[in-house]
């Protein structure tokens, strides 16, 4: 029986696995699979994935690697030199003194640009990367291949790390559509990687030093449900959210008190243009909870008609962060969408989710009632990399004061079919095939470098 390590240390990964690649993968009898977690939720994929055939948990803890890690995981922000990172450090979420934004620039235009430079460092993080974490798994298991279905995180760094040491073939797959641009630089580069689209296959060979042939094309795993599931029926699921059948649904997402403090003010903007009739009477609002953000609820009490929707497993008294979006919980975002008549989001990847279902998409592009400088404010994200690529493709409004915001809301519900060719391009640029097979596609592409 030959055995493949899979890591599940970020809360949006296990959706993944979830949505067909372990089933896929347990089509192999002989296959023993090993799923590496954070310690504090190994009964959560115990209880998950625990009673599969030839599946073995493992729970890791962070506090095993040596504090150099987490500083060359720090150096590989600054040595990436993307627009989306000349934006972050400039912003508030970046730099707070300019001879800090003036250094790292320095270092990401001047270093970070050449791939010699970016070898260097990744030999210099391979030999000193301190001792062995992962080397008692290693000795009991003997796998033939490591899959880091986050290759960027810091754990999954370090195992892939000591799987080149062993001679084992190791997968990297991205997370997110800003995975290569606005995540800081890949330490330690795979034998072959998995990415969603081509945009990002571009990426990889660019910004990774991937040869082309090693970068392969899978789709969304994580949007295979999207085709693959059926959904609720409307009655049970109104009920369920405990909306008013009788309305429509207006879905927000919020910015999150990590981009921005705004929420309020923009729900206030949509629950006054409904009572004033400058919106339709009867449309209702649901705003669902970021998976691993707060959003500052105080002023939103007043709004009684807004439904709060919280995704996400808590451990404990650990953040928001730590959360785990489940597979249910991808199921209730498909049933949202499916049944949502207009979508108004910050720009997020729920975007490309909405246009997956064919749903109109507002994108809020002002700071609310403030009046912010460019970087100060929400400004700035609309020409990060990821998010300029989808605004050129079109198929979203971006609503840039409050009249525009409820105008444009008002002109899909009027026209749903408002953009619908440009959000076919979204789904065709973005989602690569979507088909229902990409996480058969993955689970093929791993179990070909098995034989």
């Amino acid at each position: 029986m030959r055995t493949i390590f899979i890591t599940s240390f970020h809360g949006l990964v296990s959706r993944v696995l979830q949505s067909g690649i372990l089933d896929f993968l347990q089509e192999k009898k002989d296959l023993r699979i090993v799923i590496l977690v954070p310690d504090f939720k190994k009964d959560y994929f115990l209880e998950k994935f625990g009673k599969r055939e030839n599946v073995i948990i493992e729970g890791i803890d962070d506090k095993v690697l040596l504090r150099r890690a987490y500083i060359f995981h720090k150096l590989s922000f600054v040595l990436l030199d993307t627009k989306t990172m000349r934006l972050t450090r400039r912003s508030f979420r970046g730099y707070k003194h300019s001879y800090e934004i003036i250094m790292a620039q320095f270092i990401a235009s001047f270093f970070g640009r050449w791939k010699f430079v970016r070898n260097i460092f990744r030999k210099i993080n391979y030999y000193f990367s301190g001792k062995p974490v992962f080397a008692s798994y290693f000795d009991k298991y003997k796998p033939a291949l490591v899959f880091s279905a986050d290759i960027k995180h810091v754990l999954d760094t370090q195992l892939v790390i000591e799987a080149k040491k062993r001679k084992i073939f190791t997968i990297g797959m991205v997370r997110s559509w800003d995975y290569l641009t606005g995540k800081g630089m890949v330490r330690v580069v795979p034998d072959k990687m998995i990415v969603h689209n081509e945009t990002i296959k571009k990426e990889a060979v660019k910004y990774v030093d991937m040869m082309e042939e090693n970068v392969f094309v899978s789709g969304l795993p994580h949007f295979d449900p999207y085709i693959n599931e059926k959904r609720k029926s409307k009655e049970i699921f109104f009920k369920k959210i405990g909306v008013n059948y009788d309305k429509r649904l207006l879905l927000y997402f919020p910015w999150g008190d990590k981009f921005a403090d705004t929420d309020w003010q923009f729900l206030r903007m949509i629950c006054d243009a409904i009572e004033n009739g400058r919106l339709p009477s009867n449309l209702q609002v649901l705003m669902r909870m970021p998976p691993g953000d707060t959003v500052n609820l105080e002023k939103l009490k007043q709004y009684k008609e807004v439904v709060i929707d919280s995704p996400g497993v808590v451990f404990g008294e650990r953040g928001r962060k730590a959360n785990e979006m489940s597979y249910d919980d991808l199921l209730h975002l498909a049933d949202l969408l499916h049944y949502s008549e207009v979508v108004v989001a910050p720009p997020s990847t729920l975007a490309i989710d909405a246009a997956a279902f064919d749903r109109p998409v507002v994108l809020m592009a002002f700071d609310g009632e403030n009046k912010k400088k460019y970087y100060e404010g929400v400004g700035h994200y609309y020409d990060f990399d990821h998010i300029s690529n989808l605004v050129k493709i079109g198929g979203q409004k971006l609503a840039r004061n409050k009249k525009e915001l409820i105008d444009y809301i008002n002109d899909y519900l009027k026209n749903p079919s408002l953009d619908k060719e440009s959000r076919k391009r979204v789904v065709n640029e973005q989602c690569w095939k979507l088909d229902g097979k990409s996480s058969q596609r993955v689970a093929d592409f791993i179990l070909f470098f098995l034989k």
